[in-house]
């Protein structure tokens, strides 16, 4: 208010100035406005004259311009003009007061006015009497001139700077202000905004005009404001735009709804259109799992798509879904919803094995599936048994979130192999079956023998026989034979061996009644207890002989069995003559049950008879067996030709088979083996009688048309040529592979012939020697030194343990040959992380092992030979793997199924279950992600410079893209148990660091201690071994008891601190000198030993003694302060690294520990490095990629951020420039010797050959 006061005062001031300006005296002074009418004044005193006698003048700036007088008479008053014009329009009148009124002002009327009244003394009006005069000026006032045109600059989306001319003239009032009005060009003027700016010296003068809309056209004017008014507007403005900004408004979520397991559907409206704030561009979508930081973005470009389906959900799982628009300037705020996936089918579950077996029933125990995908209901648990299944279902599980349940199954046959698999089934539906899985029931009694029949030969003794039961269970082993004295209580029981079915009893007291029975006896298959069968009524005889003085315990006691060789000879016809028919009825039962099943099916589908082989191979080969019978199926299907998939949409192939619980892998493997299982290939070589105890295996042979043949032996021509082995095709290579069987002892000797008769270089073993108890392959290498099999001399040179494999050097001698071809070196690479059961849990390993295996295969070398168990499955699945990464290299294209097809035509049941052949498309699509990762140590830095710059065409680095690919997995629910057991929440620090079930350190459980068995503890593998590191967190007070007992179980002898140690968050958690620590209820105790404080780091020595025995372990805990130093140069971080091996080096007998925080990105860089760090000094090569995406998948959260992935890189640049440089120094003092070369294929020479054998394996 008071700046207002001010304002006006100051205006006054001016405009009194302003009217001084004009030369007028300080005269009265008369206003009117341009258009109006005025009074003037005269100012004299009309009323003391006499109107007839007066006359009165006005003049104009001292020029007359009229007289008046009064008409006498009237009130009217007469004018004069001296120029009669002015007359005309009555433009003057002037008043009975003498007033002079000037009607319709202009600007020209402005001017000094005299009045002069004259009294004249009669009314000749000769003679004046008095005269009075009066000037008045007269100010003609007008609204300004129209302003000059608008200009627009600095343009913004909410505001802009006006500048236009002044008004020309102000037209006798001064202008105080001029107000710009802005319209939307659309609209009319009424709608326009108004903004008032006071008068500046500026010229021309401007005004920002604030509050516009963005993106929006505007006009603009402006108009002059002085006292009398606004002037005319001026001339619009130049039609403009205001800049875009990011909108601000959300889209409207209409619909977000789950309608399948793996998708939403999600539908949006757009904002207003003055939300916008821009050319609407699209929309950004976003969604994460519940509790997940990790975003997944889907940018629509189609800007009128107002719906979207999110598809490759997890099933069962709550996704925050938000929705941005966006325009060419940004993304406005979002609208954000929740909405869960539907329940899902869950994965199949494992059955672990049968217990409590009774011969009609036993129990079943298997886990959970992996992925539960919703709301565990129930199982349904199905059993068959010579082409009859039974089921049932079970709802009352007890604790639904177990990993582990158990049915009791009944009312089953005795002997009987029944074939067992249990599925889950959730609100989603029936998930999938787990693997048949067998079970064999046990034996019971023997049914009653017959045709008991006792035959007196002498007053003391008797013959008896009977036949054995027409029922009977497995094998008789035994008969109890039952006899006694009618007229005593006492009897003597008798076991005999079977097949003995007659007996000659003496020494009987004579003069006596006896009765006699007998019963079978089969020895139960699964514990130490035989099973009685029902025994033969009493045969009742009577010995008659002189009268002696025997007792019932004298007979007892003397009574023998008689052997004699005729009747024992008799006996033995028997049984052989009756083995020779239950041999005929067997056999014809047999055939008759095969045929019966291969018609029945024809009704089920090939997929249960492919996995019916499957089954089969837990059947070994025995000599006695029947020959193999080859049923032909009469009706082949048409087979499905699979077209090549190009390599830019073998992602998609392989997200779309992998949807809904990989229904898709299902479907296509349940078509390639339909077409296979109709197909009848010769194979007579494997099932010619001296063959047979060639084959591991009674139902995996070997085609006749493509097995490998040998060169036959002199002497042994008929079955010397033979072996369980196929050649198959790769990529644009006939017989590329042989696939066999794992060697057997009596093989040995052809195998490594094979090997040596097809110049091969190369053999790859899937399989570990033993697995889940039952033998898969003999070792046919010697581990040391020289073994000979046959003519082949194997001499052991060198092994190379890896993380997931191991490599051998074998030299081969032939010793038939001359001494300078009969060499070569062999390289035998053994995968020895394939599970068990199923399929490896990562990818990455088997694609890094058929990489490394294929490549040390040289041009012009022999077949690569492959094996696993039977040759069959995971040798398929290699063959695969290995043929489809050639054909991306050379065509840009993959089609598995198709040379899945083609290959089993080479060899039988080449991929056999759905889990290898979804191994290998995952395989192949990590191939295709990745690209190669492995860098020469040469090259790191150029790599590094080459992945970190943003090329012509794209909108992120390689960098970038390789971390997303590193850290894209997302662990479900079911990945983290027990981690996320309630019980086990307070002994995690983070929820978002905790191990995974996959490879989670477990600890010895403690008996009724629910959770006893779990730490946050992951292991992690290095370059050497699979579990080289254990990463965990510092430990809780409530878990240091948990940490030594880790410690203790797995003889880890250091343990790297990385964590700081104070009184709050990371405590001490080892015992005070002098003062041992008990674990575990005293199973040990931890001791203090000493302590060695040095310039970084501190290294404590500690005992773990047992309180049992006499084992003692030592463990020392090495703690730096703050690794890596930040001042250090990034090449010295390894200084501590090979200080930690240099300790565990001297006793390496179990993981290293490596403790940070929370078990997370520092003890994650710590092991990368040292892993790294091996690497490159063994094989030259550095992979950050394939390290840290193990290392995410086992822990995920560790890799940390791109600065922390991206150190890891420019860690092993500094190392390695620095090892140059040292290098490089030392030159001058190296001796180098020139090796001569070695013709490819013979044995090398040079000392050195060890070292550049292990390069690169």
């Amino acid at each position: 208010m008071a700046l207002f006061t001010t304002f006006c005062t100051c205006l006054l001031v001016w405009q009194f100035a302003y009217v001084l300006g004009q030369d007028f005296s300080l005269m009265e002074q008369v206003y009117g406005i341009v258009g109006s009418n005025v009074s003037i004044p005269c100012r004299v005193n009309a009323s003391t004259f006499d109107p007839n006698n007066t006359l009165v003048t006005w003049k104009k700036d001292n020029v007359f311009l009229l007289s008046a007088s009064q008409i006498p008479g009237e009130e009217e008053m007469k004018l004069s003009y001296l120029d009669e014009s002015l007359a005309a329009g009555n433009k003057y009148e002037v008043l009975t007061t003498y007033d002079l009124v000037v009607s319709n002002l202009v600007l020209g009327d402005s001017d000094s006015y005299t009045c002069t009244a004259i009294v004249f003394t009669d009314e000749t009006q000769t003679a004046q009497k008095t005269r009075e005069t009066n000037v008045t000026s007269l100010l003609v006032q007008d609204v300004p001139t129209i302003p000059g045109r608008p200009v627009i600059t600095d343009l913004e989306s909410r505001s802009t700077t006006v500048s236009w001319g002044h008004s020309h003239k102000e037209n006798n009032s001064p202008i105080f202000s001029y107000v710009i009005q802005m319209k939307v060009a659309t609209m009319d003027w009424a709608s326009a905004q108004e903004m008032s700016t006071a008068i500046s010296i500026e010229d021309p003068p401007t005004c920002t005009f604030i509050n516009l809309l963005p993106y929006t056209m505007y006009r603009a004017r402006v108009t002059a404001v002085n006292y009398v008014g606004r002037s005319k507007p001026s001339q619009e403005s130049e039609i403009f735009w205001t800049k875009s900004e990011a909108p601000s408004a959300a889209p409207k979520i209409l619909e977000a709804v789950s309608h399948n397991s793996s998708q939403i559907f999600f539908k949006w409206q757009p904002p207003l259109a003055s939300e916008i704030n821009g050319e609407l561009t699209g929309y950004v979508i976003q969604y994460n799992v519940e509790g997940s930081n990790i975003l997944q973005t889907v940018t629509e470009e189609n800007k009128d798509k107002t719906n979207l389906t999110i598809i490759n959900l997890l099933p069962f799982t709550n996704y925050y879904i938000t929705i941005k628009a966006q325009n060419s300037f940004g993304t406005g705020p979002f609208a954000e919803t929740m909405v869960r996936t539907s329940e899902g089918r869950p994965s199949k579950p494992r059955i672990i094995h049968t217990l409590n077996v009774m011969s009609t029933s036993f129990n079943l125990s298997w886990e959970a599936p992996k992925e539960m995908r919703g709301n565990l209901l129930g199982y349904e648990l199905e059993w068959s048994h010579n082409n009859t299944v039974k089921s049932m279902i079970i709802h009352n599980l007890g604790d639904r979130s177990s990993t582990q349940h158990e049915a009791y199954i009944s009312n089953l046959e005795p002997y009987s192999q029944y074939r067992v698999r249990v599925r889950a089934f959730t609100g989603g539906g029936n998930g999938e079956f787990s693997d048949s899985y067998p079970a064999l029931t046990d034996v019971t009694g023997p049914g009653q023998p017959s045709g008991l029949n006792a035959s007196v030969t002498g007053p003391n003794s008797v013959f008896i026989q009977w036949e054995q039961p027409n029922k009977f269970y497995r094998i008789i082993n035994y008969y109890a034979i039952e006899y006694k004295d009618t007229s005593s209580f006492f009897h003597k029981p008798l076991m005999v061996e079977a097949p003995i079915q007659k007996l000659n009893i003496t020494n009987l007291p004579s003069n006596r009644a006896y009765k006699v029975r007998v019963a079978a006896v089969t020895k139960s298959i699964v514990k130490q207890q035989k099973y009685s069968g029902q025994f033969t009524d009493w045969v009742t005889f009577e010995l008659i002989g002189d009268i002696q003085n025997e007792t019932v315990e004298d007979y007892i006691n003397n009574t023998t069995i008689n052997t004699d060789p005729a009747a024992m000879e008799e006996a033995q016809q028997e049984i052989m003559s009756a083995g020779i028919v239950a041999g005929i009825v067997c056999g014809l039962l047999f055939i008759f049950m095969v045929v019966f099943v291969f018609i029945g099916c024809r009704s089920l589908t090939c997929r249960k008879y492919y996995q019916a082989a499957f089954d089969y191979l837990a059947v070994p080969t025995n000599n006695n067996s029947p020959p193999t019978t080859v049923i032909n199926i009469p009706e082949p299907l048409d087979e499905i030709s699979y077209q090549p998939i190009p390599v830019g949409d073998f992602l998609q192939h392989v997200r779309s088979l992998h949807a809904d619980s990989d229904v898709g892998f299902s479907q296509e493997f349940a078509d390639i083996n339909k077409q296979t299982c109709g197909w009848t290939i010769r194979a007579d070589a494997s099932n010619q009688h001296e063959n047979k105890s060639k084959n591991r295996y009674i139902n995996i042979i070997a085609f006749d048309h493509s097995r490998v043949m040998l060169k036959p032996i002199n002497g042994r021509l008929r079955s010397s040529d033979y072996i369980n082995a196929n050649y198959a095709d790769g990529y644009k290579k006939p017989k590329a592979y042989i696939a066999t069987q794992g060697p057997l002892p009596t093989t040995f000797a052809d195998f490594w012939r094979m090997v040596w008769e097809q110049n091969s270089v190369v053999i790859v073993m899937i399989t570990k020697l033993v697995e889940r108890g039952k033998r898969k392959c003999d070792q046919y290498w010697p581990d040391d030194g020289v073994e000979h099999y046959g003519p082949i001399q194997v001499k052991h040179l060198n092994t190379f343990s890896r993380a997931h494999y191991t490599v051998r050097m074998f030299s081969l001698k032939n010793t038939k040959l001359k001494k300078q071809y009969s060499e070569r070196i062999v390289y035998h690479f053994h995968y020895t992380e394939w599970p068990d059961h199923g399929v490896p849990d990562f990818t990455l390993p088997v694609l890094k092992f058929v990489q490394k295996s294929a490549y040390i295969n040289p041009p012009g070398a022999g077949p690569i030979v492959v094996h696993c168990s039977a040759g069959v499955g995971r040798t398929g699945t290699y063959i695969l793997i290995d043929s489809m990464i050639e054909e991306m290299k050379d065509k840009g294209t993959i089609n598995v199924a198709g040379f899945l097809l083609h290959i089993r035509r080479q060899r039988k049941f080449l991929v056999q279950t759905e889990e290898q052949y979804m191994l290998i498309h995952d395989a192949i699509a990590e191939y295709i992600l990745s690209d190669d990762t492995e860098i020469k140590h040469g090259d790191l830095k150029g790599y590094i410079d080459k992945i970190s710059q943003i090329h012509d065409g794209e909108k992120e680095t390689a960098l970038d893209r390789q971390y997303k690919l590193v850290t894209t997995y997302k662990p479900k629910d079911s990945d983290k148990f027990p981690a996320d057991k309630n019980i086990n929440q307070n002994k995690n620090r983070s929820n978002d660091l905790v191990p995974l079930t996959v490879k989670r350190v477990p600890l010895p459980a403690k008996p009724g201690v629910d959770g006893s068995d779990y730490i946050n503890a992951t292991y992690l593998q290095g370059y050497n071994k699979t579990d080289e590191f254990i990463l965990t967190q510092h430990p809780l007070e409530n878990t240091v008891e948990d940490f030594w007992r880790m410690v203790w179980d797995q003889n880890s002898s250091v343990v790297f601190l990385l964590s700081q140690l104070d009184d709050k968050e990371h405590k001490r958690f080892w015992p005070e000198k002098e003062t041992p620590m008990a674990i575990g209820t005293g199973l040990f105790k931890v001791v203090f030993q000493e302590e060695e404080v040095l310039a970084r780091y501190t290294v404590r020595e500690f005992l773990l003694e047992s309180t049992q025995d006499d084992y003692v372990l030592m463990t020392r805990i090495l703690t730096c302060d703050g690794w890596p130093q930040k001042e250090q140069r990034l090449w010295q971080a390894f200084d501590m690294i090979q200080t930690v091996k240099d300790l565990h080096k001297q006793n390496d007998i179990g993981p290293v520990i490596v403790v940070d925080s929370y078990g997370g990105v520092e003890g994650c860089v710590f092991c990368a490095l040292w892993s790294l760090h091996d690497q490159q000094t063994h094989d030259k090569v550095v992979d950050v990629y394939h390290l840290c995406k193990l290392f995410h998948l086992k822990r995920p959260g560790i890799v940390g951020t791109m600065e922390d992935y991206l150190f890891l890189y420019k860690a092993m640049e500094s190392y390695i420039q620095d090892c140059s440089e040292k290098e490089s120094n030392n030159l001058s003092h190296h001796i180098h010797l020139r090796n001569s070369t070695k013709r490819n294929g013979t044995m090398p020479r040079s000392p050195t050959l060890s070292i550049k054998a292990e390069t690169n394996v």
